[in-house]
């Protein structure tokens, strides 16, 4: 009997202890609480734009099967949303969208979690966020900004839907596979384009016609360019771009611009032509932008190699016409310029702006 009395205080002793250690774990789990601001230099992510790290991601640990989690989510200032993405990143709730949303979720297993807070594309405003049971609180998931500030086109404008250095280019590094990389494009002046090439040169994706426009993309890690332009070529206006994401060392691709102004005399139309040399210095395959206008005479460009053999030209004829090559790996390359059209193959000549853009050297008349 004694034997029987004894088992039976064992069994209740330990569970009572097993009682005791429920409740330990129980009040070990934490309520993570977290609150933010979206401002005017970093506003809204958009609302399904669960990956866009201008939204706010946070981690969280999850230590037990079934594990109970409630989620709230307030903001006096906008509407917002959240989701919450398992411990195999899969996308398990999204609440609905509101000033005050939120509810309970079982957690399956356990496990490192994610929740992401949203709020829609440029929008203002501050929110808070509680998440409970969790085992330590939410972890911000860390990311960069990069930056151009305000830069300007210059007076002659950007150059449109060309690949041409009268738009800007820069390039960044991405530095996680797998990564979300958001790139933002405005102006307050005038319609933008925005072009993400990778690191082989290769159009990844493209937006343009807005004063603002954006790209949300899924990338690996390596380095990538962006061309950012005015959307009609020649509109000007100043612009700023921003990059978020797990993101580094944003540099200007250098380019040059350089104005020459002369004058052809009266003649034959193919004896007063003028010849310029110059030498690309790109070691990347790099095109030229080349314009030429005259208040006094229809004209014409060619470009040629460096002995004067014929790659391209402009197709017509008019006062002012501008020619983006293809293209061109590094050397001496040749622009022949001329008037076009005339009486009888004769032209009264007249005075020339000619001006080439992009990354070469030593532009000389020959």
């Amino acid at each position: 009997m004694k034997k029987h009395i004894t088992f039976f205080l064992l069994i209740t002793l330990l569970a009572g202890c097993v009682q005791d250690q429920d409740a330990a774990i129980k009040t070990a789990l934490k309520e993570g609480m977290a609150t933010g601001e979206w401002t005017a230099a970093s506003t809204g992510g958009g609302f399904d734009n669960f990956s866009s790290f201008k939204n706010f991601q946070y981690n969280f640990e999850v230590t037990d099967a079934n594990q109970i989690l409630v989620v709230e989510l307030t903001s006096a200032d906008i509407d917002v949303r959240y989701a919450l993405f398992d411990d195999l990143g899969d996308r398990i709730e999204t609440s609905a969208t509101g000033r005050q949303v939120g509810g309970p979720y079982t957690a399956k297993r356990p496990g490192v979690y994610r929740v992401v807070v949203t709020a829609e594309r440029r929008a203002i405003g501050k929110f808070s966020l509680k998440v409970a049971g969790t085992k330590a609180g939410l972890v911000p998931i860390p990311f960069q900004t990069l930056r151009s500030e305000t830069q300007n086109w210059g007076p002659s404008g950007g150059g449109g839907l060309d690949k041409t250095f009268k738009n800007h280019f820069y390039t960044f590094e991405i530095n996680d596979d797998n990564t979300s990389v958001d790139i933002e494009l405005q102006s307050a002046d005038t319609e933008v384009l925005l072009f993400l090439y990778d690191a082989l040169g290769a159009l990844v994706t493209s937006q343009s016609a807005n004063r603002y426009e954006y790209i949300l993309k899924l990338a690996k890690k390596g380095i990538y360019t962006v061309m950012v332009g005015s959307y009609k070529r020649a509109s000007v206006g100043n612009y700023s771009l921003n990059i978020f994401g797990k993101v580094q060392n944003i540099k200007r691709v250098p380019s040059n611009s350089e104005t020459k102004t002369d004058t052809w005399s009266a003649g034959k139309i193919g004896d007063i032509g003028h010849t310029y040399s110059l030498e690309i210095t790109s070691e990347n395959n790099s095109p030229l932008d080349i314009e030429l206008s005259s208040a006094d005479t229809k004209v014409h460009i060619e470009l040629q190699n460096a002995v004067g053999t014929y790659i391209s030209q402009v197709a017509f004829s008019n006062n002012s016409v501008f020619h983006v090559s293809k293209e061109l790996p590094k050397g001496k390359y040749r622009l022949l310029i001329k008037p076009a059209g005339g009486s009888a193959l004769n032209s009264p000549g007249g005075k020339y702006n000619l001006t080439v853009i992009g990354q070469f050297a030593n532009l000389k008349k020959m």
